[in-house]
């Protein structure tokens, strides 16, 4: 039986971090800046402490500086490898040079010197790619990667499809608008619906309507801190510039949809065999 962990943020700011568990198999998504560390390692301790693989969707620090700071500091959580797909560092330096904690080219530094301390094998994410676990019964499908033809570092996210139990799971990291028509124009439609979508960079400003239309999820994952859900500003709710009551709008026309996980209500477990 699998389920699906959806990880609150410690501090409510903006963060991504799920795992998926099936019969022992460990896969965690992102998850989060560094200061989502210490949960991370308890959270992962109480599950058995051996990740198969961890993927990153793209390189900010909201998504891959957890990680890195599990490899830094905790070499009893076990994990065999990791998997992602980066542009080149001058794309990422030049298009993104100062980023919320270190500048970019530290972080690269960082996040290299941090795989190298492991030995980390290190999957380079591609198109079409499909890794199998479990004995065969958890999939993970490559829909997308980075085209560095959008200057926009969120549109370089790489998209997987996790599949188990008869269930599909879309995780679009914070894809924006062209890297969602991308994904639409390069993927099977099939490979495109499923069951549950991580809402695209935290619920706001990330892929347009369409996609989600094309998407028809039963579940929408919210990785939203309350101040981005409300979008929050200095005239209070709504005042701010998010997009998030927007995209809110776009999902409740969607009659496919049952239920909404929400970041902000803590962490949660769903059995992705009901």
């Amino acid at each position: 039986m699998a389920k699906l962990h959806f990880l609150k943020s410690v501090t409510d700011t903006i963060n991504t971090s799920f795992i998926l568990e099936s019969n022992g198999t460990l896969l965690v998504l992102d998850g989060g800046f560094p200061c989502e560390a210490p949960y991370m390692y308890e959270y992962l301790k109480e599950l058995g402490g051996h990740v198969d693989t961890w993927f990153i969707t793209h390189f900010h620090d909201d998504h891959f500086g957890c990680f890195v700071t599990m490899l830094q500091e905790h070499p009893d959580i076990v994990v065999d490898k990791v998997c992602f797909n980066l542009p080149s560092d001058e794309f990422l330096i030049r298009y993104e040079p100062k980023q919320s904690l270190n500048t970019t080219e530290e972080w690269l530094r960082i996040f290299r010197e941090a795989l190298d301390a492991r030995a980390l094998p290190v999957i380079t994410a591609t198109v079409g790619d499909v890794y199998e676990y479990d004995g065969g019964k958890v999939r993970v499908r490559v829909l997308r990667t980075y085209n560095e033809e959008y200057a926009y570092i969120n549109n370089s996210s790489t998209v997987f499809r996790f599949e188990v139990d008869g269930k599909s799971i879309l995780f679009l990291g914070d894809l924006g608008t062209e890297g969602g028509q991308e994904l639409l124009r390069i993927t099977d439609p099939a490979m495109i619906k499923a069951d549950y979508v991580q809402m695209s960079h935290h619920g706001q400003g990330g892929v347009d309507r369409d996609c989600y239309r094309a998407i028809m999820p039963t579940y929408c994952l919210w990785p939203t801190p309350s101040w981005v859900w409300n979008n929050m500003g200095p005239g209070g709710y709504d005042t701010n510039v998010f997009q998030t009551i927007i995209v809110r709008g776009w999902i409740s026309e969607l009659r496919s949809v049952k239920k909404h996980y929400l970041m902000i209500d803590g962490t949660q477990v769903i059995d992705l065999a009901e």
